[in-house]
């Protein structure tokens, strides 16, 4: 019973959001076409998956180092140079294995020269993941002669791994290497000690340096498998002024959210079903005509607000429903 128990509350979000998306695009005129309506089509279960897809492996990138208490704002300029040189390496050799080998190798020696900033150079670790993506939108302009990726997402044999069933590969992987690190890796479980409290973890023994050097692998293979996908679907341009950072805040929001959904499994299934609940949210937007611009930052920015609101303020909710359930119990 309290498997099931867990399991309902955890599909409860993606279920809720998609009654509530059913019920607005459902009483809007613009959402219908031939009389039938868009968010009904059988084009909605394969979009949502693969958008999911991509949340998923940089939300699990954001949430390893904020899981070790290290907020890393290098994560969107190492996937996009990452993905950058993996689809010049795929156009160079027609091969889908070798672009995706690419973005590993990349995103793991950009990921590790981020851990050797502060590890060895003693710099606060806010600044040395905002040195290293100005360093990295800068190498945007210099690979490949600036030109950035334009012809791979186009290429049906090449961008496997950005539709459905080739993008599962990079995502189980993503999934596969923070399941390691984090539950079956000695580092993984003394990083949640040096996150609680970092000097009590160094005065017991732990080696700071190692586990920051394990956890920036790990994240490097996790964001190169987010940079093939990525890759895959988009045209890929050279970066600057730090506008990397708003493509990796712009998957952050399943991070959170998963956090608390994952209170009723763990933290990697909770971030699941948080990127399928808000790629669903997403979707219900697009039929709108509102999954672009202003106004879909604002529903969004309403929606998170409301549900942080909610979920801080559960336990009150909680405490009032069983004391009300006494008073009435007591008449």
């Amino acid at each position: 019973m309290k498997i099931i128990k867990k399991t309902l509350l955890t599909l409860l979000f993606p279920a809720l959001m998609f009654v509530v998306m059913l019920a607005i695009t459902a009483s809007n005129d613009k959402c219908y076409v031939n009389g039938q309506l868009i968010f009904l089509q059988s084009d909605m279960p394969r979009q949502v998956l693969i958008n999911a897809c991509m949340t998923v492996c940089v939300a699990l990138a954001i949430w390893l180092q904020l899981k070790n208490g290290r907020f890393d704002f290098s994560a969107g300029a190492n996937m996009i140079l990452s993905a950058i040189v993996a689809g010049n390496v795929g156009l160079q050799t027609n091969s889908p294995i070798l672009a995706m080998l690419a973005a590993v190798a990349t995103s793991v020696a950009l990921s590790a020269f981020t851990a050797s900033m502060y590890i060895f150079g003693r710099v606060p670790i806010i600044i040395s993941t905002i040195g290293a993506t100005l360093l990295f939108e800068s190498l945007t302009y210099l690979v490949f002669g600036g030109n950035g990726v334009r012809a791979f997402y186009s290429t049906a044999n090449l961008a496997v791994f950005g539709r459905l069933p080739g993008i599962f590969l990079p995502t189980c992987i993503a999934i596969a290497a923070f399941v390691i690190f984090v539950y079956f890796t000695t580092q993984g479980r003394k990083g949640k000690i040096l996150a609680n409290n970092q000097t009590a973890g160094v005065n017991i023994g732990i080696n700071e340096k190692s586990n920051i050097g394990a956890s920036y692998i790990f994240t490097g293979i996790i964001l190169g498998m987010a940079a093939i996908i990525y890759v895959s679907q988009n045209t890929v341009t050279p970066q600057s002024g730090l506008s990397t950072s708003g493509i990796m805040f712009s998957y952050i929001v399943p991070v959170f959210m998963g956090m608390f959904i994952g209170l009723a499994s763990c933290d990697v299934v909770g971030i699941i079903i948080a990127a399928i609940g808000m790629e669903i949210l997403n979707y219900g937007l697009n039929c709108l005509n509102l999954g672009a611009g202003g106004w879909q930052q604002i529903i969004m920015g309403v929606f998170v607000l409301g549900f942080y609101a909610f979920s801080g303020q559960l336990g009150n909710i909680q405490a009032l429903l069983a004391k009300m359930k006494q008073k009435k119990a007591h008449a």
